[in-house]
Order: structure tokens, then C-alpha cells, then sequence
């Protein structure tokens, strides 16, 4: 299967979809390619297919098309093949014969010609049948972002089947072709929204399908609904605030689509906060194709007594954007408190399995009492690992303990921990060594990088959830590390697969698993992670109400 850019042609006067071989000086020769044979024969109300190899290639425009026939039969060297012949250098038209009898089609380049006998009757064999299917379909709704797949399924009596060409409905214009051969064949079509404009504005995709005779047969579909990418990324919040005041959280909305088809987009940003998520804000604003703008969502906070830190996100259509936020309660209002962080132990090193431990020494130096939630944040991709809420006098101190079991590493591991209150953060780096016995003898340092290459998002509630990544051992040495999928805002893994690769290689790893069918559409984190690295997608499951 192959990827084609799609570049767009209008009318008789074809954009540059590709380099040509037009004949100029040279002479041109030229072969038969289909029909084969110089003779064939077609059921009244068939098509035939002509298409002929000339060397060098020439431009449509040099090409002469004839048929010496009663009326009811023509040839038409018109759409996909007028572009085909612009793409390939090769001349191509189809006919269509409606009349019984003898006649003769032609084609006439540079003064030398090849032609075809076709013979109309109805004991002529069959035409091919050719059905095309979009993946997702004409009633499912993608973003640019989104993959399509396109397939057609062809089959011949005779076991002839030679060439299938796609056309694009918008202009009519060829795409891109297969060869074929014995009586059934498939073949797929990949492409993203973004670059299937036919199927933005709401046009077909055509596939033809040729026998070595020449019979034609050609089949359509719709394609899915195709809309603008609107994407949200926070952009500054006024936290800290005191309990019963305003939040304000301030995101960029970004357009990803067709100015042409999509113009001005509509977008309805929702502000949604709370470790229970509580919709409490939402706006709807008009942005242009490949354009950004910035909004302002906010909420009352409650009246709380304690200061907390909780999570507020923007959520679009398609996309979403999460950061955390603190709310000094009330009996902390009237006080100015800092929680410093002044000192920081752990019992490094570790090995791979055991739980790493931190104790902080914090200090309040402010004006006032300070509560705070105090959170240990791990590795060079901070992830929060463990949390506990504290609340410090005026000039006290406390001390607290925070830890997590670290991963089973195979090698050792060097990495950052971080304790922050909100007010300060203190940082160490930590040792953790990897597992005895591991079978891993090269000296040097095994790394294994990853990056999210794709999902099936958007699926529904219950149905099987997956992404791919790129796994790439950027260490000195050869190792083995198992590489999680770890879903939600709370963490989760939910697969896990084992890779071994030397150093510098790159392998594939496909994880996934079932959806909760959960009623109302839900949008959430997807990280794909190894021990050193780890990278995210958002996602979007649909409700199944």
C-alpha cells in the first residue's frame, strides 16, 4: 500500500501531480498495454479500457483518440484518464459501446498510431464487478488528523484482472493505480483527512477496475464526514486563589483544517475541573481554518477550609488540555504562609522493585499557616507518584515521607525526584540499580526512548483502545525492558509488552485494551512508557448514550 500526496487539478489544465516524459524532438513508439491483443469483444452497454505505452512519454494534449463506429459507441479520453496519461506519460481513455457490431478504436501520437478491434455482442464475456468501502464510513465523523482507509474488492470470471485506478470525485482527477491479476483481488488506499480534501467537501472516491481485455467496471463511495482539528492547550491560570474567588484559566484554541471547506469553525471550549470532573464553564468562539485565538473560561471556587490543589482542563471536540491548581481555603485566608522545602533525604540507591523513599524538611516562613498538598514528582518525564496534605503553623517545621516502588529496571537508572508544595520545589537525583542475573553483559548504558506514533481514537465506550509507538534503543548496549501503556488521569497500566533491542535499533510495539462503556464521552490521557521514557496523547471515547 502506498501514500500519494494529493495535489489538485482542475478541468483540462491538470496541476503537477507529477514529472512527465512528454516526447518532443524524439520519435514517439508506441505499445498496446490493454486491451493486449489487438482484438476484443464487449457486451452492449460495456466499457473497454485503451491504454497504450509510449516512449518517451507524451502529454495528454498530444494524444488523438478515434473510433470508427455508428452512433451509440465513443471513446472518451476524459476523466481519471485525461490526468492518468498526465501522471504516467501514457496515453489512456475508455470507450462505450452500446450498438451490436465491428469497430475500431485508435490512438495516434506524433504521427504513429495503435489500434484495437472491438467486437460488441452478446456473447462477449462479462463485466468485472468492483465494490470500494471507506474505513471509517460515510456515517462516521473524523478530524484531519485521522487516518482513512479506502478498499476495493474486484473479481473477474475469466481470471484476468489487471489494473484498478482511484479517481478522486472533486476534480475528477486520478489519485493513484494497482496491478492486478486472477479473479478476485483487494487493495487499500491509505491516506488522512487532511490530505483527502475530495472527502471534506463532501465528494466521492471512485475505483476502476481493467481485465487484460479491457472490460471496465468502476464502483463509488461517500467518505466520512471530515472536520477541523480544534485543539486546546492551557495557557496560564490565575492560581493560587483564596477559597470563593474567581479562577481564571486562559487556553489557546488552534484550528487544523481546510480553509476552503471549513472557513470559519465554531468551538465550544468547556472548562471542566476537579479530580471528579465537574463541568463548570464553557464558551463558544468562531476561529478561521489554520488560525489560533484565546479564551477565557472561569469559575466561582467553593468555600473550602483547607487550601487544596486539584486539576482544571479544557476540553474542545477533539482535544484537550489538563494543569493543576490551588485554592488557599479559609483558614488560611487571612495568612500570608510559605511552605519551603529545606531539606531533602532519600535511601538511594535502590534496586529495581524496592520503594524509594523521600523525607523533606519543610518550613512555613510566611506570615500565616500554610496547609498545602505536597507531592513527590519522579524521572526526566515528570510523573506524580505520591501526595499528602499538610498544614504548617507559622514558623513550624514538619517532615514528611513520600515514596513509590520503583520499576524492576534490568540496567541501572539515573533520575531526578522532585518534592514540591506549591510554594518551592526541591530536587535530587537518585540511583536506582538494575536487577542481578539479567543476562545483560554488555558493558555501557541501555536507554530505550519512546514516542507515540498513532491511536484508533475516537472509539466508543467498550471497544478496544490501542496505540502504537517507535521503541528505540538510544544506549551504548543491548537490553531487554518491558515498555506500558498507562491510561487516565489517574494512572493506570493497562498492557505491557517485553522489548529487546540492540543499541541504535527501532522496533514497533502495538498495546491496548477494552473501554469502559461509559455513558457520556470522555477524553483522558494515553502514555506509552519504558523505564527511561515515556510520551502522551490525549484520547476520546464516546459515550455510548
Amino acid at each position: 500500500m502506498r501514500r500519494r500526496e494529493y495535489v489538485t487539478a482542475v478541468g483540462g489544465s491538470m496541476g503537477a501531480l507529477a514529472p512527465t516524459r512528454v516526447g518532443t524532438a524524439q520519435t514517439v513508439s508506441l505499445e498496446r498495454v490493454c486491451p493486449v491483443d489487438d482484438a476484443t469483444t464487449v457486451r452492449p452497454g460495456g466499457e473497454i479500457l485503451f491504454e497504450a505505452a509510449a516512449t518517451p512519454g507524451v502529454e495528454p494534449t498530444a494524444t488523438e483518440w478515434r473510433i470508427d463506429a455508428s452512433t451509440g459507441n465513443e471513446i472518451d479520453p476524459g476523466a481519471p484518464f485525461y490526468s492518468y496519461t498526465h501522471v504516467t506519460g501514457q496515453p489512456a481513455a475508455y470507450g462505450r459501446f452500446e450498438e451490436p457490431g465491428l469497430c475500431e478504436v485508435s490512438v495516434t501520437v506524433d504521427g504513429r498510431s495503435v489500434s484495437w478491434t472491438v467486437e460488441v455482442t452478446e456473447a462477449a464475456p462479462g463485466s468485472p464487478s468492483v465494490d470500494v468501502t471507506p474505513d471509517p464510513g460515510p456515517d462516521a465523523t473524523i478530524t484531519v488528523r485521522d487516518e482513512i482507509e479506502v478498499s476495493a474488492s474486484a473479481a473477474d470470471d475469466h481470471e484476468t484482472l489487471q489494473q484498478l485506478f482511484w479517481q478522486e470525485g472533486r476534480n475528477a482527477t486520478y489519485v493513484d493505480n494497482a496491478d492486478l491479476s486472477g479473479s478476485t483481488a483487494t487493495v487499500t488506499y491509505e491516506t488522512t483527512g487532511g490530505d483527502a480534501i475530495w472527502f471534506i467537501g463532501e465528494y466521492p472516491m471512485m475505483g476502476w477496475v481493467a481485465c487484460r481485455d479491457g472490460r471496465l467496471s468502476t464502483a463509488r463511495t461517500e467518505g466520512p464526514s471530515v472536520i477541523a482539528w480544534r485543539g486546546a492547550t492551557i495557557t496560564g491560570t490565575n492560581a493560587p486563589v483564596r477559597a470563593g474567588e474567581d479562577l481564571l484559566v486562559e487556553a489557546e484554541i488552534e484550528i487544523d483544517g481546510n480553509s476552503t471547506y471549513h472557513g470559519f469553525v465554531d468551538v465550544a471550549a468547556d472548562l471542566i475541573v476537579g479530580h471528579d470532573p465537574t463541568h463548570v464553564d464553557s464558551e463558544t468562539l468562531e476561529v478561521f481554518a489554520g488560525n489560533t485565538a484565546t479564551v477565557r473560561l472561569e469559575f466561582t471556587t467553593a468555600t473550602v477550609r483547607n487550601t487544596q490543589t486539584f486539576p482544571v482542563r479544557v476540553e474542545t471536540r477533539t482535544d484537550a488540555s489538563e494543569t493543576d491548581v490551588t485554592v488557599i481555603g479559609t483558614d488560611d485566608a487571612g495568612s500570608q504562609g510559605q511552605l519551603e522545602v529545606t531539606g531533602l533525604e532519600t535511601n538511594t540507591p535502590v534496586t529495581g522493585g524496592e520503594r524509594l523513599e523521600v523525607t523533606a524538611t519543610l518550613e512555613n516562613t510566611g506570615n500565616g499557616p500554610a496547609g498545602r498538598d505536597v507531592e513527590l514528582v519522579v524521572g526526566h518525564d515528570p510523573t506524580t507518584v505520591d501526595t499528602q496534605s499538610v498544614t504548617v503553623d507559622e514558623g513550624d517545621t514538619t517532615t514528611v515521607s513520600l515514596g513509590y516502588e520503583t520499576y524492576p529496571v534490568e540496567n541501572d537508572d539515573e533520575f531526578p525526584v522532585r518534592v514540591r508544595t506549591g510554594d518551592d520545589t526541591a530536587s535530587q537525583s537518585v540511583l536506582v540499580h538494575g536487577r542481578s542475573g539479567d543476562g545483560n553483559e554488555e558493558s555501557g548504558q541501555v536507554t530505550f526512548a519512546v514516542s507515540v506514533t498513532g491511536t484508533n481514537a475516537p472509539v466508543t465506550g467498550g471497544e478496544w483502545l490501542s496505540a502504537t509507538a517507535a521503541v528505540e534503543n538510544v544506549g551504548d548496549a543491548a537490553g531487554t525492558h518491558d515498555v506500558e501503556l498507562v491510561v487516565g488521569r489517574t494512572p493506570e497500566v493497562v498492557d505491557v509488552t517485553s522489548v529487546t533491542l540492540a543499541p541504535g535499533e527501532t522496533t514497533t510495539v502495538s498495546l491496548g485494551y477494552e473501554t469502559y462503556p461509559v455513558r457520556n464521552d470522555d477524553t483522558f490521557p494515553v502514555t506509552v512508557r519504558s523505564p527511561h521514557a515515556s510520551d502522551t496523547r490525549t484520547v476520546t471515547v464516546h459515550g455510548t448514550s
